[in-house]
This record gives C-alpha cells, sequence and structure tokens, in this order.
C-alpha cells in the first residue's frame, strides 16, 4: 500500500483565510470614499471659477464664429460604416 505525501484535494478543504482586523483609519477612509454618480453630483467636485477654454468659447459663439471641427463628417463616416457591417 502507497501511503500519499499530501492529503487529497478532494477530501480536505481549503484554508480559512485569515481575517484582517478592520483598523479605525480605515473606516474613516471607507466614509469619505463615494460611488461614481454621488462624485458626479458633488457640489465640491465643480471649480469655483469657470473653466478659460470654455469662456473662449462662449465668447466665439456669441461672435457668429462656427465651429470648425470634423464632428459632422466623423459621424456620418462612422454611421456609414456601421450600417455596412
Amino acid at each position: 500500500m502507497v501511503k500519499a505525501k499530501f492529503p487529497s484535494a478532494l477530501s480536505s478543504r481549503p484554508p480559512a483565510k485569515p481575517t484582517k482586523a478592520a483598523k479605525p483609519h480605515d473606516a474613516a477612509i471607507k466614509a469619505q470614499l463615494r460611488m461614481p454618480n454621488e462624485r458626479d453630483e458633488a457640489l465640491d467636485m465643480t471649480n469655483d471659477a469657470p473653466d478659460p477654454l470654455m469662456e473662449q468659447a462662449a465668447v466665439d459663439v456669441a461672435h457668429g464664429l462656427q465651429d470648425t471641427s470634423k464632428a459632422a463628417e466623423l459621424d456620418r463616416a462612422y454611421k456609414k460604416l456601421k450600417d455596412r457591417g
């Protein structure tokens, strides 16, 4: 009769994972964390000062300048490729 060096994996349970004791600072950190929707809706996530780039965009629109991006052309090309497949 051959004696196995290791017990069978099917007959024994895996060892229990050691539990990590909660530390006081862990609870404080967890209390400060927010879900993505909570971060997006939070008032403290926005700047007090407006973005200078957005201010320039507003001035440009007010002066009648047109959008020179290729967004419309790219959207049409994407839709055309998507409809093919």
